[in-house]
Order: C-alpha cells, then structure tokens, then sequence
C-alpha cells in the first residue's frame, strides 16, 4: 500500500547514514526519485534524492557535492536492496554523472507500464497512480527551483510524497503483467519485463555517452524513453 508521510519526515541531511543504510538493507525494497533543474545531465543539475521504504522511512538527501557522499553511492551500489524509480534511465543517468557510481539493481515502473498498460499512452506516474490507485497527485511543486538553499516546505513534501506511491505501484504491475500471461513467442509478460529492466544499466551509459534514443519515438527503444 501507499505509505503515510508524517511531518517528522520533512527534513534534509547532506548524505545517508549506517542507520539508514541498514534500515534500508534490512527493507530489501526502496523506491527513489531526483529532483534536478532540467533533463540535460551534461548542463542540469542533481539538487535532491528522496528515498521511501514499504514502511515509512524516508529520507531526503540534499549536497553541494555529490561525490562526497559515500553513505548515498553505497546505497545505489547494493546490490541487495532492489531500487524502485519512475524512469529509471533519467534518474539513474543523473546518479551517474553526479555521484560517478552506476546504480545496481533497479526496477522502472514507467517501463514496467508500457508493457502492462498497452491500452494507454499515458505512462506519466500521474496517470498510473491515478488508475490503478484513484489518486490525484499534486504536481504543482515539480518544476520549481530545487537547487536553492532552503526548500521550502510544500516541495519537501512533495518530494516526500512523490515516492510513496512506487512500491505499491510496481506490486500492482507486475500482477498486470501476470495476468496478460504469454506473448506469442511463448515468453511471458513478467519475462519480458525483467530483461527490460536488466537492460537499464546499458541504456543509462548509452545516454549519458551522446546516444539520445528517448527522441525516437518510432524506435524499438521507445518503451524505454519519453
């Protein structure tokens, strides 16, 4: 289920601890997301990584150098802990060129939504936690200025929610794709899905190395993209 953001969440630390590292380890599923001032890694910015897990726990990291924070490129870098993001690739490729680390294993709700949802072609996470969870997201607070120095207290708590939804997201996915069963090729949705997202890693270096596929919207690439 959805989980409940209470104010004591709302609050900024510049990396993860031993405590959240464990905490985080012991949940075994987390779901992240960035906030950054534009899509472009090579000219925008990471301002903010927010983490949720099943139960509650959140944390919202903020630095002026992302490379120092070892307790946050631990974390991307277990591979224990399966990371839950909404297009994975834009995220995870931020991570990577601001923390120099490549994020281990990681599950795409956006993708895992065009592969479910064939009906639609509105795979925003609005729109997914809309359907399959009847909740209006606020997202009034998205394209604001997250690099300055004092967030206010609307975007921490949008940056708390946003997170909230994705585990219970994927859960809901997933048993989509169950119940679709076999592609004619004999492989199943859940199958197909799974080599989809084991192939994030090496689009994540494609994109940040000049290969920018998510602009071609005719392309086999496309369910990764735009």
């Amino acid at each position: 289920m959805s989980v409940k953001i209470t104010p004591k969440t709302l609050f900024l630390q510049d990396d993860l601890t031993s405590v959240d590292l464990e905490h985080y380890r012991q949940s075994g599923i987390v779901a992240v997301d960035c906030e950054m001032t534009g899509l472009n890694p090579h000219r925008d910015v990471l301002c903010l990584v927010q983490m949720c897990s099943a139960d509650g726990y959140v944390r919202l990291v903020k630095t002026h150098d992302w490379r120092e924070s070892a307790g946050l490129k631990a974390f991307f870098q277990d591979a224990q802990v399966l990371k839950i993001f909404h297009f994975a690739i834009m995220d995870c490729g931020f991570i990577l060129k601001s923390l120099g680390v490549e994020v281990q294993n990681v599950f795409c709700t956006k993708i895992a939504s065009k592969l479910a949802r064939t009906y639609t072609g509105e795979h925003s996470l609005m729109s997914l936690v809309k359907e399959l969870m009847g909740v209006e997201m606020n997202k009034s607070e998205q394209s604001t200025f997250w690099l300055s120095d004092k967030l206010t207290e609307k975007q921490l708590s949008y940056a708390a929610h946003d997170v909230t939804y994705l585990i219970e997201a994927r859960e809901l996915l997933l048993a989509m794709l169950h119940k679709k069963g076999d592609l004619p090729t004999g492989i199943s949705y859940i199958e197909l899905n799974q080599y989809c997202q084991n192939f994030i890693p090496t689009l994540v270096q494609l994109w940040i190395n000049g290969w920018d596929f998510g602009r071609e919207e005719k392309s086999a690439l496309a369910i990764f993209g735009r």
